[in-house]
C-alpha cells in the first residue's frame, strides 16, 4: 500500500533535469548523488520516518569514507558530506522503491511471508524488509561514488589518488628515487597507471612499497613530495585569498559593495517585471548566448527559471 503523503508534499518542487548529459567534469555532484532518483521523489520523507534508516546510512557512510579517506580527502569529501549523501539517497529510496511504492514487490513480500510464517507480515517484518533492501541500495550507491571519485580525481593533472606514482622501466633506478618524477623518461622509465602498477604487483607477490623486478622490468612506487599550500595555489578556485573584503583597499572595497547594489537593484528590477517581460528577456539572453560555452551555467539557470514560468525555451 503507498504511503499517504503528508501536505507539505505538495509544496515539493524539484528543478528539472538537464537536457544534455550530464557529465562528473561539470556536474559532479548530480552523478553520485543519482539525481535522476532525487528528482522523480515528489514529498520529502519526514523525521520520523527516515529515522529507523539512518543508523544504516550513518555506518555505511562512515565505513566508505575510512576505507577511501585519501581519495575523498583529495576531492574535498569529509565523512559528515558522505552522511549527508547517504540520506539524500535514503529519500530516493523511501519515495521510489521502498515496499510501499512499489505494489507488485509489496505484494510479492506478503504471499511469500505467508507462506513461511503463516500470518500476514506485521508492521516490523516490512520495516526489516525495507531495512535490508535499502543496506544493499545504499551500498551500490556508495560504491558508485568512490568509482566517481576517482574519475574526478584523476582529472586533477600529474595528481595520484593514494599519494605516489608509479614507474616501470629496464635500467637500474637512479638514487634518490624522486629524480624519476621529473625526468622519468629521460633515466628509460615510464609512467604507470595505479590499477595497473598494483595488479602486476600482487601476480609478483609483492606486499610492502620496496622495488620489484619482474620479466626484465624494474617496478617503483615513487611518493609525491608534499608542499605547503601558498595565495598562488587559489588561483582559479573562484575565490582568490585576495578578494575577501579583509584584504581589499579601501577603493577596492567600495566598488565591490557598488557593483553588488547595482546587481541587487537589476534583479530587483527583473522581480517586479510582469511575466511576459520576464519570459522576453530570458528568451532572449538563451537565445543569443546559446553557443557561447562560458555561460553555460547562467543559461541552465534561465532555462530552469523559464520552466517555473511553464514557458518553453526559444528554438
Amino acid at each position: 500500500m503507498k504511503k499517504k503523503k503528508t501536505k507539505s508534499a505538495d509544496l515539493i518542487i524539484r528543478p528539472a533535469a538537464p537536457e544534455e548529459k550530464i557529465h562528473y567534469r561539470e556536474d559532479f555532484e548530480l552523478c553520485y548523488l543519482r539525481h535522476q532518483y532525487f528528482r522523480k521523489v515528489d514529498y520529502n520523507p519526514t523525521q520520523q520516518e527516515m529515522e529507523p534508516y539512518q543508523k544504516i546510512a550513518a555506518k555505511l557512510a562512515s565505513n566508505t569514507f575510512f576505507t577511501y579517506r585519501p581519495l575523498l580527502r583529495i576531492i574535498g569529501l569529509e565523512k559528515e558530506d558522505l552522511v549527508n549523501i547517504a540520506n539524500v539517497h535514503l529519500v530516493s529510496y523511501l519515495g521510489l522503491f521502498s515496499l510501499e511504492q512499489v505494489p507488485k514487490k509489496y505484494t510479492d513480500f506478503v504471499r511469500v511471508f505467508k507462506q513461511y510464517a503463516n500470518h500476514k507480515p506485521k508492521k516490523e517484518d516490512i520495516l526489516d524488509r525495507n531495512k535490508s533492501h535499502f543496506t544493499l541500495f545504499l551500498k551500490q550507491r556508495m560504491e558508485e561514488l568512490v568509482r566517481i571519485c576517482r574519475q574526478k580525481a584523476k582529472n586533477i593533472k600529474g595528481f595520484s589518488v593514494d599519494g605516489f606514482n608509479y614507474y616501470c622501466g629496464s635500467n637500474l633506478p637512479p638514487r634518490p628515487l624522486k629524480e624519476l618524477i621529473k625526468n622519468y623518461e629521460r633515466l628509460g622509465f615510464r609512467k604507470l597507471d595505479a590499477a595497473v602498477f598494483k595488479s602486476i604487483k600482487r601476480r609478483a607477490k609483492v606486499f610492502d612499497d620496496s622495488i620489484f623486478l619482474m620479466g626484465n622490468n624494474y617496478y617503483i612506487a615513487v611518493p609525491i613530495p608534499k608542499k605547503s599550500l601558498t595565495v598562488e595555489d587559489f588561483n582559479g578556485a573562484d575565490m582568490g585569498p585576495r578578494d575577501t573584503l579583509h584584504n581589499m583597499s579601501p577603493e577596492e572595497l567600495y566598488f565591490t559593495l557598488e557593483d553588488k547594489n547595482i546587481w541587487d537593484k537589476r534583479q530587483q528590477d527583473f522581480d517586479n517585471k510582469p511575466v511576459r517581460s520576464k519570459v522576453w528577456t530570458l528568451k532572449r539572453f538563451i537565445k543569443n548566448n546559446k553557443s557561447n560555452r562560458s555561460y553555460r551555467q547562467e543559461i541552465r539557470a534561465a532555462r530552469e527559471i523559464l520552466e517555473g514560468l511553464k514557458v518553453k525555451e526559444p528554438e
